[in-house]
């Protein structure tokens, strides 16, 4: 696959790397031996069971007291993978309809990456706030159309101009409760 000296050397920068997770694994007839006395002189007898696998994963939940006694909160929640940034009693206009939420539904959302306020940021890179911590819910208000326009479609070296009536579709949501639950 690498041919030339230069390609050698920039293999390692080639190569992604990924997160990895920590796992404590321990296999069982090494857990029995270090249990085991350290003056015995019997050697450790592997067991008949299998080794298992625990994962070790501990929730972090951010000390967030700070943003606890702030009047106005923001938060930046991702719809659809665009972000939008919201306060308690935005309006927010998404650009499609939402199928499965009907005029007056409550929508609980859960994929908020950053919470903060005049003086405070907290702001997750990779992943989201977890829904112990920040509460957001919206209720949706209209489903609608933008007006009507028309559109105009040329193809290249061609003088014909076809015009298509437009009319997108909208929702309508109000930000009813943005707060902290620590």
């Amino acid at each position: 696959m690498f041919r030339t000296t230069i390609s050698k050397v920039l293999r390692p920068c080639l190569v992604q790397t990924t997160p990895v997770r920590a796992f404590s694994y321990t296999p069982t007839f090494l857990q029995a031996a270090a249990t085991t006395p350290a003056t015995s002189t019997q050697p450790a007898k592997p067991q008949e069971t299998q080794p298992t696998t625990t994962k070790t994963e501990a929730k972090v939940i951010p000390n967030l007291l700070p943003l606890k006694y702030e009047q106005d909160l923001y938060a930046t929640l991702s719809i659809h993978n665009r972000p939008y940034l919201i306060t308690e009693g935005d309006e927010v206009t998404l650009p499609f309809r939402l199928k499965h939420g009907e005029i007056g539904d409550v929508l609980n959302f859960t994929n908020i990456t950053t919470v903060g306020s005049r003086n405070y940021t907290y702001h997750v890179e990779s992943g989201e706030i977890s829904p112990e911590v920040l509460s957001v819910k919206g209720v949706v208000i209209d489903k609608t159309k933008k007006p009507m326009y028309v559109k105009e479609v040329t193809k290249r070296r061609n003088r014909h101009v076809k015009h298509h009536k437009v009319k997108h579709d909208l929702t309508v949501l109000r930000i009813s409760e943005l707060k902290l639950k620590i």
